[in-house]
């Protein structure tokens, strides 16, 4: 992992750090420019982006980009406030679909995308949508688990007496 820390800072001109964590790297940008930096810098490794995942935040979105460079997995965090990002799908052509999606589910607009269309949602449903509904990340850890498991115990002792 230090040999592709050590590549990662130096193909960037050590202007960004690159930190180990759980067998991963991780890199905190701090704005737009940068990640467009780096996503010029991966194209040239070469890198493949695997997803991008995105939750919201009291204030933006924090935004992770996750690349697989030579079999290990590369993130980039990066925090917006507002609902607005620079496409990478120039550099990385399979981030057209995903880029989609975090714009379609969070309603952030992607500047200097191909081709912003809507994947999925029929286009009378809001953009945004998930941010008004429940987080993965609020089902993930267990609040909505509660919650489901109790409605199902309940509807046991309904139908069971």
């Amino acid at each position: 992992m230090n040999t592709l820390q050590t590549k990662l800072t130096q193909a960037c001109e050590n202007r960004y750090t690159f930190k180990s964590h759980s067998n991963c790297l991780w890199c905190e940008l701090k704005n737009e420019e940068e990640l467009l930096h780096v996503s010029q810098v991966f194209q040239n490794l070469p890198a493949r982006i695997c997803t991008i995942t995105c939750y919201k935040e009291e204030v933006g979105h924090e935004i992770v980009y996750h690349f697989d460079i030579e079999g290990k997995i590369v993130n980039l965090k990066l925090h917006v406030k507002k609902n607005c990002v620079e496409s990478i799908t120039p550099y990385f052509k399979s981030a057209d679909w995903t880029e989609r999606e975090l714009s379609e589910m969070y309603g952030i607009e992607l500047k200097n995308h191909p081709n912003p269309q809507r994947l999925f949602l029929d286009e009378k449903i809001k953009e945004s949508v998930l941010d008004e509904y429940i987080s993965l990340s609020n089902a993930m850890n267990g609040k909505m688990t509660q919650s489901l498991w109790n409605k199902v115990k309940q509807s046991k002792e309904v139908s069971h007496g």
